[in-house]
């Protein structure tokens, strides 16, 4: 991949899979909790760090805005990779970082909503 290296481009890699573990997360909260809006949920940061294993609490409602947008990822503050995202806003707890380049072609690609 010309413009991303190895480890930027297995890091995206990582992320896409981290977003994938959260919306089957999300899944089993909807099929037990109902479809409260406000309901404060548990998700695993979408870092690409493969040795994070820190949670990130966010509602129903950031959760749904944060997967209408395939270039968007929920990380904690300082798990950003300024390499292939930069960051589009600032929760209480959690960062949206915004995927660019060839990151956010992989990201599009493998959107688990798309289609």
């Amino acid at each position: 991949m010309g413009g991303v290296d190895a480890s930027a481009d297995q890091r995206a890699r990582n992320e896409i899979l981290f977003r994938e573990v959260n919306e089957r997360v999300e899944e089993i909260n909807d099929s037990l909790d109902g479809n409260s809006e406000e309901l404060a949920m548990t998700f695993v940061c979408e870092c690409g760090n493969t040795d994070c294993n820190q949670q990130i609490t966010m509602t129903r409602t950031q959760y749904e805005a944060l997967r209408a947008n395939p270039l968007h990822f929920a990380v904690l503050p300082g798990h950003e990779d300024t390499r292939i995202a930069r960051v589009v806003e600032q929760h209480q707890g959690f960062l949206i970082a915004e995927k660019k380049g060839e990151a956010a072609e992989m990201a599009i690609d493998d959107d688990p909503r798309a289609g």
